[in-house]
């Protein structure tokens, strides 16, 4: 679906004039459902960590203090849990660290290993920044938009052959509670319902490890056991 379908199909259920454009409309209900829509698609993007907008973003270190390219233009956060490798040396990075430690590490000159990250200034700072080395995150995107459905991604509606790379569903049912509370009409029903399909989405979405209730973890044996015969001279 579009831009324009879910708009058709909100104003369907809400009993709203059926639009045939959304961006060039200068139709008031019309204008006030696109940014309706671009609000929930926004709060939905940061209520959850999407796997289609998580990307794995691999760079040689300039050095540079912060480093002036990282993160991407299109960075919006790190997933949770999320690490920072540094593959040229197979570890993984300590941070984000707070201020005071970046400080007593930088002003004493110190070598900590593994390294230490922090954000700064909107930028992405290692230390001690080795020239030439790589690192390898994952981060989310802010680009929950495709334009005209291709492979081409942005963060804000642009025409009305848009569509979304989040659940279409959970825009239309968000969009329909957004308006009615715009409208100060009850909405507790429809937001209930966009509750319930957004925590089954996202339910769905985040890939969780299976746990076995008969054996002591993956492999099937306990993490004490050795694949041996100890012997005692």
């Amino acid at each position: 679906m579009s831009l324009l379908s879910i708009c058709q199909n909100v104003c369907a259920e809400l009993s709203l004039s059926f639009p045939t454009a959304v961006i060039s409309s200068q139709d008031p209900t019309l204008i006030q459902l696109r940014i309706l829509c671009q609000r929930a698609g926004d709060d939905l993007a940061r209520d959850h960590d999407w796997s289609i907008l998580r990307i794995i973003r691999t760079f040689a270190c300039t050095g540079a203090y912060p480093e002036p390219n990282e993160p991407p233009a299109d960075w919006e956060r790190f997933p949770d849990n999320s690490a920072m490798w540094n593959t040229s040396r197979l570890w993984t990075l300590n941070g984000p660290v707070d201020g005071q430690t970046w400080m007593r590490n930088t002003v004493l000159n110190s070598n900590p290993v593994p390294q230490l990250w922090r954000m700064f200034g909107g930028k992405l700072d290692i230390y001690p920044n080795v020239a030439g080395e790589n690192i390898m995150y994952e981060y989310v995107s802010k680009n929950w938009i495709a334009v005209n459905g291709g492979s081409t991604y942005a963060a804000t509606w642009a025409n009305d052959n848009d569509t979304s790379r989040i659940p279409e569903r959970l825009l239309e049912l968000s969009l329909i509670w957004r308006w009615k509370r715009a409208k100060g009409l009850d909405y507790s029903e429809e937001l209930e319902n966009f509750e319930r399909a957004k925590e089954s989405e996202v339910g769905s979405d985040r890939s969780a490890t299976a746990v076995s209730l008969s054996n002591p973890n993956r492999g099937g044996v306990p993490d004490n056991w050795w694949p041996g015969i100890i012997q005692v001279n």
